[in-house]
């Protein structure tokens, strides 16, 4: 496996578990009894900072493949030319 699928696949899988936590979370209040709503709202910030830098990551990594993309169409061109 390819270094860039696996980052990737750990990108999406970080992505996948921060939004299900925070839908544990929120749906199921009985989990964490003892715990203030300070406590709770701060562990949810946590939670979406991570999945926003992997929404971040994989956008760098679509953007980086469409780069390389438009370079070797270039050079398809160019080479026709």
């Amino acid at each position: 496996m390819s270094n860039k699928k696996m980052v990737v696949i750990v990108l999406s899988l970080i992505l996948i578990l921060s939004i299900s936590a925070v839908l544990v979370i929120n749906g199921f209040p009985e989990l964490t009894p003892n715990w203030s709503v300070e406590s709770k709202s701060i562990l949810k910030q946590y939670i979406k900072l991570f999945g926003f830098l992997s929404v971040m990551g994989l956008v760098y990594i679509l953007v980086e493949g469409l780069k390389m993309a438009k370079v070797q169409e270039q050079e398809i061109e160019d080479e026709i030319k």
